[in-house]
């Protein structure tokens, strides 16, 4: 028993070194790929110390600058590109940096990427060293409520790779919020739903719940419960819940309910998206039609449909014609046996009562 648990103990033991190595080696492999990492040198004007990216506190019409370290990993030269990018709501409720992923909501005035100004859009860095880039914060004029949020990107410049379309985007993002007041920001109250339309989403067939957050905050920790119906009828069509759900400050997202293969018809629809989160709850609803055109559109160039070949409706139609045939030839065949076996019967019958008949006779 000893001995068996000793065993343990060293497997144990080489696992977990195995394990701890293993993530080092990755690590190292990561930086090494990217040839550089970043690090943000914490304003005096940061809101919240204990904050791992840019809190920073502005006032109207007053630049100021943030610094950040970029710190070389190789002796090989590295370019880096340097630029801003807003917060968004992503596909999947998560705020995201990706700015291509979604258009600018009509609510966000002054977003960060209007007042982050980059001295030096491109570093480079080698042999070990390290650079400090300054950034200008350059607040509106006017004041502003809530928070402003976006990131600081420092993305590797791939050169010829990028422009050939065959590069890989590798960065580091430093999230950059600002605030005059330094209020709670996660605390958003109002919740929209302005347009539901039935579209073609990365080749897929949706229903699509435009959902906007107006305001400059977060709204975060979302219950979604989606449930489509036709108009004036109670039978729901598709469902989708979701939990965790969150949405950037002055932001839209398309909530997507995935139609599948089944063939999209026209009509007169009805939305419903039940929201809850641990303070509040939001009931929201929205009319929408699909026209003949529009279904037929949808229907055609989806990319996620069942279609069938001109060969298989063939041989569907004369699978069918021989099924047919072969059951009428089964029926009348059994038709023919059970008239015959009629016959049989009542010849037996007769030849029975024959005999029976004979044998009166004799006993006479």
């Amino acid at each position: 028993m000893m001995k068996i648990r000793k065993l343990f103990y060293v497997l144990a033991f080489f696992i977990v070194v195995s394990i701890y190595h293993s993530g080092e080696v990755f690590a190292a492999d990561e930086k090494e790929h990217l040839g550089y990492t970043v690090s943000m040198v914490q304003p005096k004007t940061q809101i919240d110390p204990k904050r791992s990216y840019f809190y920073i506190q502005t006032r109207p019409n007053e630049p100021q600058n943030i610094e950040v370290r970029i710190k070389s990993t190789k002796k090989e030269a590295v370019k880096i590109k340097i630029f801003s990018q807003n917060a968004i709501t992503g596909n999947n409720g998560t705020i995201d940096y990706t700015e291509e992923l979604a258009d600018k909501d009509a609510s966000l005035t002054s977003p960060i990427t209007e007042m982050v100004k980059v001295e030096t859009p491109e570093v480079t860095v080698e042999n070990f060293e390290e650079k400090t880039v300054k950034i200008t914060i350059m607040p509106p004029k006017e004041s502003y409520k809530g928070v402003k949020m976006g990131a600081l990107v420092f993305a590797l410049d791939q050169g010829q790779e990028a422009k050939n379309g065959v590069a890989t985007e590798f960065s580091y993002r430093i999230g950059l919020i600002t605030s005059e007041s330094g209020d709670e920001f996660t605390n958003g109250e109002t919740l929209n739903l302005t347009e539901a339309k039935a579209s073609i989403k990365r080749g897929k067939k949706m229903v699509l719940a435009t959902l906007q957050n107006p305001e400059p905050k977060t709204v975060e920790g979302l219950t979604v419960s989606a449930e489509l119906t036709k108009k004036n009828s109670e039978k729901v069509i598709k469902k989708k819940n979701v939990k965790n759900y969150a949405m950037a400050p002055n932001s839209h997202v398309d909530f997507e309910i995935d139609w599948g293969t089944n063939t999209l018809p026209s009509g007169k629809y009805m939305i419903t998206l039940a929201i809850h989160s641990d303070y509040q709850e939001w009931y929201l609803q929205k009319e929408f039609t699909i026209t003949n055109q529009q279904a037929k559109t949808i229907n055609k160039e989806s990319a996620f449909k069942i279609i069938t070949p001109k060969w298989g409706q063939l041989t569907a139609i004369a699978l069918l014609f021989f099924t047919l045939i072969n059951s009428c030839w089964l029926m009348a065949r059994r038709r023919k046996w059970e008239m015959e076996w009629e016959k049989l019967r009542r010849a037996k019958k007769r030849e029975r009562l024959n005999k029976k008949n004979h044998k009166a006779k004799s006993q006479r």
